[in-house]
């Protein structure tokens, strides 16, 4: 066969392989078009260096690649095409990160005040000393009369309540550098943090404040005037009738009083909603979004004792059920926080302290029915 003549049709087929390369959607034809292509490259090499010992010229090697430059870039396009989508690309700044402070410091995530504190009534008695408050312990009979004689008394009784101021404080230090260089918001969370002690305290001495001096008369102290006829419900253990037990021995003899809530342990809560028929059903349906017990509200206080809990003696008061308006707390002043970078001006402390003046008593005769464990 001539070598000229084979060369061109060599060429030929060449050319139109890179035409057909162009068009082919098949992997497996692309690998037999470029196994052709590798072929035919090195069948034309050797006519070439035939031609040129025959024509007995200078031969100048050349070197030809395996395969002609536009059949490979089209092979690579398809190879990363079919790649795509079994491939990911990660590149040096997604796997080596910086130091990355964020600046939003992550809250308690939990409920650290009871409720009970937001719930009760406050008078705001700015300026003030002491507050006496006045309520009705009973109300007289009328009676029948005969003509010509005395009309029957019907006087009511009144009893009166005094609260006194109390002085609730906090103090918090801090470095210099917690308030001026980082970027998080410690000062601020520092202040929060006082709002939040002074509210805890209120909880406490809402339940147990001793009635003495400088303290709040609280719900199971003895010295609640108001509660002084008052007969506590005692409870052994929270049975399927402690609730019905509760919410009728609570008022008056002539309704079932309503607004009522029931303030109590979480471990309490937690006996209740644990009780069971015989059939296994639950006693109570408890709503813990609403924060009932079959429709009668409740408040959890870490402040009463779980009459569930061993560690809790007889005759302890465990919880306390009434009207939540029967307990004031009068407000004598505005929360004032003060700041001082001179107590500790060495050191580069900065103080703040804050206080409060107010005050709290039962102001409703029998206005809470008391739940305290009784011996088994």
């Amino acid at each position: 066969m001539n070598l000229e003549k084979r060369k061109k049709e060599i060429e030929l087929r060449l050319k139109e392989i890179r035409n057909l390369v162009e068009k082919e959607t098949s992997l497996e034809t692309l690998d037999a078009f470029e196994k052709e292509s590798d072929t035919l490259q090195e069948e034309r090499m050797v006519i070439e260096r035939k031609m040129s010992l025959a024509s007995k010229v200078e031969f100048n090697p050349v070197i030809i690649e395996t395969k002609s430059t536009e059949a490979k870039e089209v092979l690579e396009l398809r190879g990363k095409s079919l790649k795509e989508s079994r491939v990911i690309q990660v590149s040096s700044d997604e796997v080596l990160l910086p130091e990355h402070t964020d600046k939003a410091i992550a809250p308690y995530p939990y409920a650290q005040v009871s409720s009970l504190v937001d719930k009760v009534k406050v008078v705001n008695l700015t300026g003030g000393e002491t507050y006496k408050k006045s309520f009705v312990k009973s109300n007289g009979v009328a009676g029948l009369t005969e003509e010509g004689k005395p009309y029957s008394e019907t006087e009511p009784e009144f009893g009166y309540v005094t609260v006194t101021k109390t002085k609730i404080t906090a103090y918090t230090e801090i470095t210099e550098e917690l308030e001026k260089l980082p970027d998080l918001p410690y000062q601020a969370e520092v202040l929060r943090n006082i709002n939040i002690s002074l509210k805890k305290k209120i909880s406490q001495q809402i339940l147990h404040g001793q009635g003495s001096s400088n303290t709040f008369t609280g719900i199971f102290s003895e010295n609640a005037l108001a509660l002084a006829d008052a007969t506590p419900l005692e409870v052994t253990t929270i049975t399927d009738s402690t609730l019905d037990d509760i919410i009728f021995a609570y008022g008056g003899d002539e309704e079932i009083e309503g607004g009522a809530v029931l303030i109590l342990n979480k471990n309490d809560l937690r006996a209740f909603a644990g009780l069971k028929t015989n059939e296994g059903r639950k006693v109570h349906s408890i709503d813990y979004i609403n924060q009932t017990i079959d429709g009668i509200p409740y408040i959890i206080n870490s402040n009463c004792k779980a009459l569930a809990d061993t560690n809790t003696a007889d005759g302890d008061y465990c919880m306390a059920y009434g009207a939540l308006q029967n307990y004031e707390v009068p407000v004598f002043s505005p929360v004032e926080i003060g700041k001082s970078t001179d107590y500790k001006f060495k050191d580069g402390i900065i103080c703040y302290k804050a206080s409060v003046f107010t005050g709290g008593n039962v102001v409703g005769y029998n206005g809470f029915l008391r739940i305290k464990k009784k011996a088994a």
